[in-house]
C-alpha cells in the first residue's frame, strides 16, 4: 500500500521496515569497503584524517587565538563544532543524487518499499558523523572543559538528522531527472565550506565586507554551525535568531523532501 502522508513515509522507513534499512545500510558500509586491507575501519580513519587537516591548518599553521592564555585548542573546538556537522551534511548530499539510479531493479520492484534507500543512505552517512562528535567532544572538553550547554548536543543531533534526511528524499527524487545533479551538488558543497562560518572564525567573519557577512547569513548551514558553536564554545545562546532558523529549515527541509518524494513516487521507475 501506497503511503499518503511524509509522516507514514517516516514511519515505513524506520519503523515498520526498520529491518530492511538497517541491514541494507550494513551492507553498503561493508560492500563500500569490501576487499581493502582496513575494512570498515575506513569509514573511522577517513573523517580523522580529514577532520586532522583542517585543524591542523586552521588552528596551528594559521591560528587564531581565542582562549585567553592563547592557546589553539578552544580554535581547534570551534573549527570542530562547524565542521563535524558541516561534513556529515556533505557526506548526504553528495550521494543521494544516486541512490535511486543506483538501485533501479530495487525500484523498478513494485512491492519494494522505495523509501527506505535515502534513509539508509543517511545511516550510512551516521557512522563517519558519530565519529567526528567523538573527536569534537574530546578536543573541547580539552580545551575548556564540560560545558552545561553540550546537554543541548542530542537535541542539534536530531534536528541536523532531520534535515539531512529531507535533503536525502528530495536528492534522491531529483536525481532520478537530473542525472547532473550529483556534479552540481559537489560544486555547491564546495563553495559552501567557505560561505559558512565553518573555516571562518569569529574575527574573520566580522571583519568582512557587509555584502559577504549577508550571504553568510542566509546560507542556512551558517545558522546549523552556530548553533554549534554556542553549544559547544560559547557555552550561551550567543546567536538567538539562529535557533529559530535552524529548527525550523531542518524540519520544513525534511517535511518538504518527503512530500516531494511522495509526489514524485508514481513516476520514479518510469524516470529511471
Amino acid at each position: 500500500m501506497r503511503e499518503r502522508s511524509p509522516l507514514n513515509i517516516l514511519r515505513s522507513a524506520f519503523v515498520r521496515h526498520r529491518e530492511l534499512t538497517l541491514e541494507l545500510a550494513r551492507r553498503e558500509i561493508a560492500e563500500r569497503y569490501a576487499g581493502s586491507a582496513l575494512g570498515a575501519v575506513w569509514a573511522i580513519f577517513t573523517p580523522m584524517v580529514t577532520m586532522a587537516i583542517y585543524v591542523g591548518l586552521f588552528a596551528f599553521v594559521f591560528p587564531v587565538r581565542l582562549g585567553q592564555d592563547g592557546s589553539p585548542w578552544p580554535g581547534a573546538a570551534l573549527i570542530l563544532a562547524g565542521l563535524v556537522p558541516w561534513l556529515a551534511c556533505v557526506d548526504v548530499m553528495t550521494r543521494a543524487p544516486s541512490v535511486f539510479t543506483a538501485q533501479r531493479s530495487l525500484v523498478r520492484q513494485v512491492v519494494f518499499p522505495i523509501e527506505v534507500l535515502p534513509a539508509r543512505s543517511v545511516l550510512v552517512c551516521v557512522v563517519p558523523w558519530c565519529v567526528g562528535n567523538i573527536v569534537m567532544l574530546a578536543v573541547t572538553i580539552a580545551a575548556s572543559g564540560a560545558r552545561i550547554t553540550l546537554l543541548a548536543l542530542p537535541t542539534l543531533w536530531l534536528l541536523q538528522f532531520a534535515a539531512m534526511l529531507g535533503a536525502s528524499y528530495l536528492l534522491a527524487t531529483m536525481g532520478a531527472w537530473l542525472r547532473d545533479l550529483r556534479e552540481i551538488v559537489a560544486i555547491a558543497t564546495t563553495i559552501g565550506l567557505y560561505a559558512a562560518p565553518i573555516l571562518l572564525l569569529p574575527p574573520t567573519v566580522t571583519a568582512l565586507p557587509r555584502v559577504v557577512q549577508g550571504v553568510i547569513m542566509l546560507n542556512p548551514a551558517s545558522h546549523m554551525v552556530w548553533c554549534y558553536h554556542d553549544v559547544v564554545v560559547a557555552g550561551t545562546m550567543a546567536h538567538p535568531v539562529s535557533w529559530v532558523v535552524f529548527p525550523l529549515f531542518a524540519l520544513t527541509l525534511l517535511a518538504t523532501g518527503c512530500a516531494v518524494f511522495l509526489r514524485a513516487r508514481p513516476t520514479l521507475a518510469e524516470a529511471l
